[in-house]
């Protein structure tokens, strides 16, 4: 069922999944343990493992989420290209979106979200090339809980900028580790 409504939107409530693409930075332990995918935007709480993400409203309104008149939801896009303006993107994924969705010109707002598909990318490599060519050979760990995937290239880039990672991990690993976490499907670039 869909209510199309005025500023191009359009209310959702549909028994099937809506798929959509996303980003994600990355945290985890010095070791490649305990990793958790962030939302890029503000200090929302991690998506957790083999539970739904569920949208609240952060602007402290009384309302459900995601409403028409509001930003709030969880967020999903139509196309993979718009996640290329994504401020430090550490994970691209596919997602399942369910429960009440409104659709835009973007993408999608909706109340309820899983990842379904996973790949880890290096940043820059995503800005510039895109997907195809943005694989991370490694994953900086950065202090805390902050981990950045990276190419060679990108990384000795990082490093002669005086952004030394405090420890380094086989990319390879921490994506398969991801993958485990949140019992998904490799993202094919």
């Amino acid at each position: 069922m869909a209510v199309s409504l005025a500023k191009g939107l359009e209310v959702l409530r549909t028994p099937e999944t809506i798929q959509a693409w996303r980003a994600w930075t990355l945290s985890g332990r010095r070791d490649g343990s305990d990793l958790l995918l962030r939302p890029v935007a503000g200090r929302s709480r991690p998506w957790l493992p083999m539970r739904q993400a569920e949208a609240a409203c952060k602007m402290g309104r009384m309302h459900a989420a995601p409403n028409v008149d509001c930003t709030c939801g969880l967020h999903g896009t139509h196309h993979l290209d718009i996640l290329r303006r994504t401020k430090s993107p550490a994970v691209l994924g596919r997602i399942a979106m369910w429960g009440r969705v409104i659709e835009h010109e973007l993408g999608y707002r909706a109340e309820f979200a899983y990842p379904q598909r996973l790949a880890l990318v290096c940043y820059l490599c995503f800005w510039q090339w895109g997907p195809p060519r943005a694989k991370p050979d490694l994953v900086g760990w950065y202090g805390w809980t902050h981990l950045v995937p990276l190419c060679r290239e990108h990384l000795d880039l990082s490093i002669r900028y005086g952004m030394i990672p405090r420890a380094l991990l086989q990319a390879d690993q921490v994506e398969q580790s991801l993958r485990a976490t949140y019992a998904v499907d490799p993202l094919p670039m």
